[in-house]
């Protein structure tokens, strides 16, 4: 929400809609509220299982910033009244809560579900992915060099790409073939 604009100062709103293969499926509204004088806060409206209407307020917390990053928040839990970052929508419920909101339901993260013996085979994807995603997200006129040096954003790309490079040999090596596997060949 702060890499869209949505976290600065005044009254924002918009809407997020997502769909499946072609058809709407839902739809949700943000009101961001962070008026002087007030407390600061996100209102979200959408429908639930397409037949609850929810509407309801996240009260947001500012958290110490520096200069060059302002306006980071820190949301509470509109059941659990915890600070979080993130906000997950768990089935049964409808709202968006903190992930230890739900009695006797704990929500997992991708990665906590991942047996320990594939997860050396996993994280190259997950790299991979990242550094798609930074070249996708490649500014229009994004400068790899300057005055012959790499920039940073261009560095930190390459750093990203070795240690893909790195773990796909991890988990190659993970599958105990004995030193039969040539990456060369």
């Amino acid at each position: 929400m702060r890499e869209s604009g949505l976290l600065r100062p005044g009254y924002h709103n918009t809407t997020l809609s997502w769909s499946r293969n072609g058809n709407n499926t839902g739809r949700i509204t943000l009101e961001v509220h962070i008026l002087p004088d007030s407390e600061p806060c996100i209102r979200l409206k959408y429908t639930y299982d397409k037949t609850i209407d929810l509407d309801y307020y996240v009260t947001l917390e500012a958290l110490p910033s520096h200069e060059h990053r302002p306006g980071r928040y820190r949301m509470h839990c509109p059941i659990s009244g915890k600070p979080a970052t993130v906000l997950y929508l768990h089935g049964g419920t409808g709202y968006f809560a903190h992930r230890l909101a739900y009695p006797g339901h704990r929500l997992y993260y991708d990665s906590q579900l991942t047996p320990h013996r594939l997860r050396a085979l996993v994280r190259p994807f997950l790299l991979d992915r990242k550094v798609e995603d930074a070249y996708m997200s490649k500014g229009k006129n994004r400068k790899t060099h300057y005055r012959g040096k790499p920039t940073r954003w261009y560095a930190q790309l390459q750093a990203l790409e070795a240690k893909a490079d790195r773990a796909t040999f991890a988990g190659v090596a993970s599958l105990g073939l004995g030193g039969q596997f040539d990456p060369f060949l």
